[in-house]
Parts: structure tokens; sequence; C-alpha cells
């Protein structure tokens, strides 16, 4: 199956995060270029209450039906407080690491993605790790 060109899709807010966003969807579309086992592209997301309203680089490679992609902000969008919808956004980028699946029957790819979130709390580092789903389908 060929990688190289337009998906549509989504990614979804999964385990780590609290209401409202655990279990929002945001639509997304990604243009890859490249070849099939080493790919670069721009991801978009639909203005959403959820969306980061910010381009986002994917870099990747797949052998074997298998996808390692990383996505990256190039800012760090952080939820305001907890219970919020609302972003703020911090110096620094965002990398996000997707593993996944090409499904050639479905002409589509899918998979989890995960990062690690550091945070300070009464003067030292605690670190979450945020889990999420995504589905792209080629258009």
């Amino acid at each position: 199956m060929n990688l190289i060109g337009n998906w549509k899709g989504y990614y979804e807010f999964g385990e780590g995060y609290a209401l409202p966003h655990f279990g929002e969807r945001v639509v997304i579309e990604v243009s890859l270029s490249g070849s099939n086992h080493s790919f670069t592209g721009i991801m978009e997301e639909k203005e959403s209450e959820f969306a980061v309203p910010l381009k986002s680089t994917i870099k990747g490679f797949s052998e074997n039906g298998v996808l390692s992609i990383v996505k990256t902000y190039p800012k760090y969008p952080r939820i305001k407080e907890q219970g919020s919808s609302e972003l703020v956004f911090e110096n620094g980028i965002l990398e996000i690491e997707h593993l996944g699946f090409v499904d050639e029957k479905f002409n589509s790819m899918y998979g989890g993605w995960s990062l690690r979130e550091e945070f300070e709390v009464d003067g030292h580092i605690e670190e979450d790790i945020l889990y999420g789903t995504w589905l792209l389908k080629k258009i």
C-alpha cells in the first residue's frame, strides 16, 4: 500500500486525560511525502474545542506493516487547568510518539500515541504519561 499522499482521520484523547478531554476526538488531515519506508509530512487539525491550532510536522517509517511516527508541534501546548479545554503555549516543542499498523484491506493506518508531560509540584518535578488512539484513511 502506498503511504504517500493525503489522509483524513482523527486522534482521540485517552488514558491520563480527565474530562472534558477524555474520549474526545479531533479531526485531522495529513499529507505525507517521501517513500513508504521513510516519510515526512504535515498535519492540520480541524478547528474544534479540543484541537491544537498549530500545524505539526510528522516524521516516520514503516516496516512490514508496522509504523513508527513522531508528530512535532512548534510550540508546547498545555491544558491551562484541569477540567478546562483552554490551551496555553509554552516555549519549546512537543513531540508525540505514535505506533501503529497499516491495514491494506481498509486502506487505512491506525494505532496509539503517547507523550510524557513534566510539571512542577511543591518544588519538585512530576511526570505523567498520557495516551490516546488515532486512525487515518487514504483520500
